[in-house]
C-alpha cells in the first residue's frame, strides 16, 4: 500500500492522498453525498438510525470547526476518489484519552462504494498519518458484533480484538454488543 508522505496541516486540518483517494476534511460541499449515504437503511443498521438532513448539517457544522485536540472532539474527514472526485465515504478520529495517548477511529462507506478496497485503503493511510503526526500509541476502533465487514477490516489493519462490550451499541433494533479492537503504534506496518 502506497501513501504520499506529503501531509499538510491547514488550520489544524488533517489532508493527504493514497493511490485511488483523497482524505480531507468533511465540508458543505459534502452535504448531499453525505445525506444519501447517511440516510441508508442498510448502512446504518450497525452504526445508528438513518440520518435526517439536520443531522447532516450539524455533522458538517462540527467538522468545520476549528479541531483542538481535545477528548471527544472528532476530526471528521471525507474520502473522495482523486480522479473522479466522487465522494467515497467518512473516517474519524477523536482522542479517547489524551493523556494516555489513545484515540479511536470511525469509518463508513457510500452504499455503493462497498467491495472496491477503498476502506482499507483510506483507514491504512489515516492510522500511519495519525501515529505519524501525533503523539499516540494507541489507535482503537468499536463496532457492532453482527457488523462481520467493519471487523474484518480492523483485522487486515492489524488491529486485535480486545473486548466483547456487552449491550454496547444504542441502534434502531436495541442494543447490541461490540468488539472493541486496538493497534498500539509498535504494530503498525506502513508499507
Amino acid at each position: 500500500m502506497s501513501i504520499k508522505t506529503m501531509t499538510i496541516f491547514k488550520e489544524n486540518r488533517m489532508q493527504f492522498e493514497t493511490q485511488r483517494l483523497i482524505i480531507r476534511p468533511l465540508n458543505k460541499r459534502d452535504l448531499n453525498a453525505v445525506y444519501h449515504s447517511r440516510k441508508d437503511v442498510e448502512t446504518s443498521k450497525f452504526i445508528g438510525r438513518p440520518a435526517t438532513l439536520a443531522d447532516v448539517k450539524k455533522r458538517i457544522e462540527e467538522a468545520e470547526q476549528p479541531w483542538r485536540k481535545v477528548e471527544g472532539q472528532k476530526m471528521l474527514m471525507a474520502i473522495e476518489h482523486k480522479v473522479s472526485g466522487e465522494f467515497i465515504g467518512e473516517m474519524l478520529f477523536k482522542f479517547t484519552h489524551v493523556d494516555h495517548q489513545i484515540g479511536e477511529i470511525g469509518y463508513r462507506l457510500s452504499p455503493n462504494q462497498h467491495k472496491k478496497g477503498y476502506a482499507f485503503e483510506a483507514t491504512h493511510a489515516f492510522v500511519s498519518h495519525l501515529f505519524k503526526h501525533f503523539d499516540l500509541n494507541k489507535i482503537t476502533a468499536i463496532c457492532a458484533t453482527d457488523n462481520k465487514p467493519s471487523w474484518q477490516l480492523m483485522e487486515k489493519l492489524g488491529m486485535q480484538k480486545e473486548g466483547h462490550l456487552r449491550e454496547h451499541m444504542p441502534l434502531d433494533s436495541g442494543y447490541c454488543d461490540s468488539y472493541l479492537y486496538s493497534i498500539l503504534k509498535r504494530e503498525h506496518v506502513t508499507t
